[in-house]
């Protein structure tokens, strides 16, 4: 399948205020954000991207600009790669792009026969079968609650245990038709999404990543420089929104605020939705937000 940015024109948009400046798509992918960015700025412009993925940076090396340069990186390494006060805007989409979950052999579908893989980076050890081979049913139903917000956490651990003691889980289909035969509460979506979700994350350390590259970008922005990031569940958006808000330090209860307690001041959007017409185009957009944070 063909990958389809979501919320591709209200992005960049949102992101570009200085056509001259330096930015950073933190998320290539398949290189559609940073396809449009580059398409926005002036000659003087220039964009950075990162990606783990092999397949990412195979696309990368299709894209002939003169400004334009790829590191096959994790965000989380931004200090390695840019300087403090030097981006006028960064792009963090935190979805999987459609031919990562399309893929059978890279184990991020439970609608497709695969491996028990899930990483971003193809060189990293540890994959979901290590974890539902080894993992304890406390740390299985652990990671299932905390990173997929699922509320039969336990119930589903308990399952996948019992039947690892059985015979080997050996493929995605097996683990999700464990999942699904543990689940009691029905919903609209597929019973394994919120677990594979939360496999996936735990994975490839997403919300750590995450959550460390978000801290360094505070420095790395210039006065109005923006953050736009699009993510796809209420603990991405959590961890910007907490990464982001003001911090407030009271010396003694009671004592009125002064200006020195506000530290790294920024803006923060409300959510901006995909329209209706974009979730009718493309149903994996069902689900995303986006917000824009600006240094002030």
């Amino acid at each position: 399948m063909k990958h389809t940015p979501i919320l591709l024109e209200e992005s960049v948009k949102s992101l570009i205020s200085n056509t001259n400046g330096l930015y950073l798509d933190c998320t290539f992918g398949r290189g559609g954000h940073t396809k449009k960015i580059l398409e926005k700025l002036s000659s003087e412009g220039q964009l950075i991207s990162f990606d783990l993925d092999d397949a990412a940076m195979e696309v990368a090396k299709n894209i002939d600009h003169k400004n334009f340069k790829f590191i096959k990186t994790n965000f989380s390494q931004i200090d390695d790669y840019v300087e403090d006060d030097s981006l006028s805007g960064v792009l963090i989409d935190c979805g999987v792009s459609s031919p990562q979950l399309d893929e059978p052999e890279r184990g991020f579908s439970f609608q497709t026969k695969g491996p028990l893989d899930m990483r971003f980076n193809q060189k990293q050890k540890l994959t979901c079968k290590d974890i539902i081979e080894n993992f304890s049913e406390k740390q299985i139903a652990t990671i299932l609650w905390k990173y997929g917000e699922e509320k039969e956490s336990r119930r589903i651990a308990k399952l996948i245990v019992k039947k690892r003691e059985q015979n080997a889980i050996e493929n995605t289909l097996i683990l999700a038709e464990i999942i699904k035969t543990a689940k009691t509460i029905k919903t609209k979506k597929h019973p394994a999404t919120k677990s594979f979700q939360a496999l996936r994350i735990a994975v490839n350390s997403e919300f750590e990543n995450l959550k460390t590259c978000l801290d360094r970008i505070k420095d790395k922005l210039t006065k109005s420089g923006k953050l736009v990031i699009i993510s796809f569940h209420s603990l991405e958006d959590r961890i910007a929104k907490q990464t982001f808000k003001p911090k407030i330090n009271f010396h003694e209860k009671n004592l009125p605020l002064i200006h020195e307690d506000v530290s790294d001041k920024f803006k923060i959007s409300k959510i901006i939705y995909p329209s209706q017409e974009e979730i009718s185009m493309n149903p994996r957009a069902r689900s995303a937000r986006m917000r824009i944070i600006e240094k002030l």
